[in-house]
């Protein structure tokens, strides 16, 4: 397979598992972030554009996709991914995917603390400290 084509390839997968997480507002309920990291790529495997471009990939992510450790729909990816949302190339948000019990942080930690600041749950996020 050339780089091309594994890029490509590598993209369509992880825009993919990106627009399940953004578009389901089911999945969005379930999902947590922690606001109070001093930058949402610390630790992030994957940076997402607002556009759904990658704007950063980490070598060990792109060498388990090669290696067929993540498949064509993501499954198996298990990580930190974090997203610009404005369009300004700089992530704003990130978010645990496959992480935690039954793929999912609990429901529990989510809504345990406060809703802006700490981990906490993205759709309380977005409504009470986004304006959203």
């Amino acid at each position: 397979m050339t780089g091309q084509h594994r890029t490509r390839r590598l993209t369509a997968v992880l825009v993919g598992v990106m627009a399940s997480l953004l578009i389901a507002s089911t999945a969005m309920a379930h999902e947590c972030t922690n606001v109070s990291k001093s930058s949402p790529t610390a630790g992030a495997q994957l940076v997402i554009g607002a556009e759904g471009q990658i704007l950063w990939m980490s070598t060990g992510l792109a060498q388990r996709f090669e290696r067929g450790l993540i498949g064509e729909e993501g499954e198996g990816f298990h990580g930190l991914v974090a997203f610009d949302i404005d369009g300004d190339n700089v992530a704003d948000l990130s978010t645990w995917l496959g992480v935690g019990p039954d793929g999912e942080i609990p429901l529990q930690a989510q809504f345990r603390g406060p809703a802006c600041k700490g981990l906490t749950n993205i759709g309380l996020y977005f409504d009470q400290c986004m304006g959203g």
